[in-house]
Protein backbone atom coordinates (compact mmCIF):
# COMPACT_ATOMS: atom_id res chain seq x y z
CA UNK A 1 0.00 0.00 0.00
CA UNK A 2 2.84 2.38 0.84
CA UNK A 3 4.44 1.85 -2.59
CA UNK A 4 1.13 2.63 -4.28
CA UNK A 5 0.73 5.83 -2.26
CA UNK A 6 4.30 6.89 -3.03
CA UNK A 7 3.74 6.22 -6.74
CA UNK A 8 0.58 8.32 -6.77
CA UNK A 9 2.29 11.23 -4.97
CA UNK A 10 5.29 10.97 -7.30
CA UNK A 11 3.03 10.97 -10.39
CA UNK A 12 1.23 14.04 -9.09
CA UNK A 13 4.43 15.97 -8.52
CA UNK A 14 5.97 14.93 -11.86
CA UNK A 15 2.87 15.43 -14.01
CA UNK A 16 1.43 18.42 -12.19
CA UNK A 17 -1.94 16.65 -11.97
CA UNK A 18 -3.98 18.56 -9.46
CA UNK A 19 -6.77 21.07 -9.50
CA UNK A 20 -10.35 19.89 -9.84
CA UNK A 21 -12.77 17.98 -12.02
CA UNK A 22 -16.55 17.80 -12.08
CA UNK A 23 -19.24 15.31 -13.02
CA UNK A 24 -22.95 16.02 -13.37
CA UNK A 25 -25.69 13.55 -14.26
CA UNK A 26 -29.31 14.64 -14.64
CA UNK A 27 -32.48 12.56 -14.85
CA UNK A 28 -36.20 13.30 -14.89
CA UNK A 29 -38.28 11.46 -12.30
CA UNK A 30 -42.06 11.16 -12.66
CA UNK A 31 -42.87 12.26 -9.11
CA UNK A 32 -42.79 15.53 -7.15
CA UNK A 33 -39.59 16.52 -5.31
CA UNK A 34 -41.15 15.69 -1.92
CA UNK A 35 -41.57 12.02 -2.87
CA UNK A 36 -38.09 11.80 -4.38
CA UNK A 37 -36.64 13.45 -1.25
CA UNK A 38 -38.36 10.93 1.02
CA UNK A 39 -36.53 8.10 -0.75
CA UNK A 40 -33.20 9.93 -1.00
CA UNK A 41 -33.19 10.91 2.68
CA UNK A 42 -34.09 7.45 4.00
CA UNK A 43 -30.54 6.09 4.36
CA UNK A 44 -31.67 2.87 6.05
CA UNK A 45 -33.52 1.79 2.91
CA UNK A 46 -30.62 2.38 0.47
CA UNK A 47 -29.97 -1.39 0.18
CA UNK A 48 -33.47 -1.80 -1.29
CA UNK A 49 -32.86 0.41 -4.30
CA UNK A 50 -29.34 1.88 -4.52
CA UNK A 51 -26.89 -0.39 -6.36
CA UNK A 52 -24.08 2.22 -6.40
CA UNK A 53 -24.14 3.01 -2.67
CA UNK A 54 -26.16 0.22 -1.08
CA UNK A 55 -25.05 1.08 2.42
CA UNK A 56 -25.34 4.51 4.04
CA UNK A 57 -25.07 4.98 7.79
CA UNK A 58 -25.40 8.27 9.65
CA UNK A 59 -27.60 11.30 10.16
CA UNK A 60 -28.58 13.79 7.49
CA UNK A 61 -27.86 16.82 9.66
CA UNK A 62 -25.28 19.50 8.93
CA UNK A 63 -21.96 18.58 10.53
CA UNK A 64 -22.85 14.90 11.00
CA UNK A 65 -20.95 12.04 9.34
CA UNK A 66 -22.54 9.70 6.80
CA UNK A 67 -20.53 6.59 5.92
CA UNK A 68 -21.13 5.37 2.38
CA UNK A 69 -20.23 2.07 0.79
CA UNK A 70 -19.51 2.98 -2.84
CA UNK A 71 -19.34 0.28 -5.52
CA UNK A 72 -16.86 1.50 -8.12
CA UNK A 73 -16.97 -1.36 -10.59
CA UNK A 74 -15.22 -4.31 -8.95
CA UNK A 75 -13.89 -2.12 -6.14
CA UNK A 76 -15.81 -1.29 -2.96
CA UNK A 77 -14.84 1.86 -1.06
CA UNK A 78 -16.01 3.04 2.34
CA UNK A 79 -16.09 6.83 2.53
CA UNK A 80 -16.90 9.01 5.52
CA UNK A 81 -18.65 12.23 4.51
CA UNK A 82 -19.50 15.31 6.52
CA UNK A 83 -22.96 16.65 5.72
CA UNK A 84 -22.69 20.21 4.39
CA UNK A 85 -26.27 21.08 3.44
CA UNK A 86 -29.70 19.58 4.01
CA UNK A 87 -32.60 21.57 2.56
CA UNK A 88 -35.64 19.28 2.18
CA UNK A 89 -36.88 18.64 -0.47
CA UNK A 90 -34.33 20.52 -2.59
CA UNK A 91 -30.67 19.97 -1.69
CA UNK A 92 -28.42 17.38 -0.06
CA UNK A 93 -24.63 17.88 -0.05
CA UNK A 94 -21.74 16.18 1.70
CA UNK A 95 -17.94 16.11 1.45
CA UNK A 96 -15.52 13.20 1.84
CA UNK A 97 -13.54 13.20 5.08
CA UNK A 98 -11.16 10.24 4.89
CA UNK A 99 -7.40 10.34 5.56
CA UNK A 100 -6.65 11.47 2.02
CA UNK A 101 -8.81 14.58 2.40
CA UNK A 102 -5.75 16.79 2.57
CA UNK A 103 -4.75 15.54 -0.88
CA UNK A 104 -8.14 15.12 -2.55
CA UNK A 105 -11.71 15.59 -1.44
CA UNK A 106 -15.00 15.09 -3.18
CA UNK A 107 -18.10 17.18 -2.64
CA UNK A 108 -21.33 15.58 -3.84
CA UNK A 109 -24.64 17.40 -4.10
CA UNK A 110 -28.07 16.31 -5.20
CA UNK A 111 -30.49 18.97 -6.38
CA UNK A 112 -34.21 18.31 -6.76
CA UNK A 113 -35.87 20.85 -9.04
CA UNK A 114 -39.45 21.18 -10.19
CA UNK A 115 -40.04 19.63 -13.58
CA UNK A 116 -43.14 19.64 -15.80
CA UNK A 117 -46.32 17.89 -14.62
CA UNK A 118 -45.25 17.65 -10.95
CA UNK A 119 -42.11 15.75 -11.94
CA UNK A 120 -38.60 16.23 -10.55
CA UNK A 121 -35.45 17.19 -12.37
CA UNK A 122 -32.78 15.37 -10.30
CA UNK A 123 -29.24 16.72 -10.66
CA UNK A 124 -26.40 14.69 -9.16
CA UNK A 125 -23.20 16.74 -9.06
CA UNK A 126 -19.70 15.96 -7.80
CA UNK A 127 -16.50 17.96 -7.76
CA UNK A 128 -13.11 16.47 -6.85
CA UNK A 129 -10.51 18.96 -5.68
CA UNK A 130 -6.97 18.88 -4.38
CA UNK A 131 -3.41 18.01 -5.27
CA UNK A 132 -4.32 14.46 -6.33
CA UNK A 133 -7.55 15.33 -8.16
CA UNK A 134 -5.95 14.66 -11.55
CA UNK A 135 -4.73 11.23 -10.51
CA UNK A 136 -8.12 10.37 -9.00
CA UNK A 137 -9.76 11.51 -12.23
CA UNK A 138 -7.46 9.26 -14.26
CA UNK A 139 -8.21 6.24 -12.05
CA UNK A 140 -11.86 6.76 -11.05
CA UNK A 141 -13.73 9.20 -13.31
CA UNK A 142 -15.39 6.61 -15.59
CA UNK A 143 -16.48 4.58 -12.55
CA UNK A 144 -17.80 7.65 -10.72
CA UNK A 145 -19.75 8.73 -13.80
CA UNK A 146 -21.23 5.26 -14.18
CA UNK A 147 -22.05 5.15 -10.45
CA UNK A 148 -23.93 8.45 -10.55
CA UNK A 149 -25.86 7.25 -13.60
CA UNK A 150 -26.69 3.96 -11.82
CA UNK A 151 -27.88 5.71 -8.68
CA UNK A 152 -29.99 8.16 -10.69
CA UNK A 153 -31.62 5.32 -12.65
CA UNK A 154 -32.17 3.28 -9.46
CA UNK A 155 -33.76 6.28 -7.73
CA UNK A 156 -36.02 6.97 -10.71
CA UNK A 157 -37.16 3.33 -10.92
CA UNK A 158 -37.79 3.02 -7.16
CA UNK A 159 -39.70 6.30 -6.85
CA UNK A 160 -41.78 5.73 -9.98
CA UNK A 161 -42.63 2.16 -8.94
CA UNK A 162 -43.86 3.54 -5.62
CA UNK A 163 -45.97 6.20 -7.33
CA UNK A 164 -47.46 3.59 -9.65
CA UNK A 165 -48.13 1.22 -6.73
CA UNK A 166 -49.76 4.00 -4.70
CA UNK A 167 -52.05 5.00 -7.57
CA UNK A 168 -53.41 1.49 -8.12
Amino acid sequence: MMRRTCLVVWLTVVTGCGGAWEVEKVIGIGAPPELVWNVLADLERYPEWNSYSPKAIGKLEVGEIVRIEAHLGDEVRHVDNVVLEVDPPRTLCWQSQNWYGVLVRGTRCRYLEDGPNRATQFRHYEIMEGALAGVVEWIYRPRVEKGLEMMNADLKTWVEMGVKRDSE
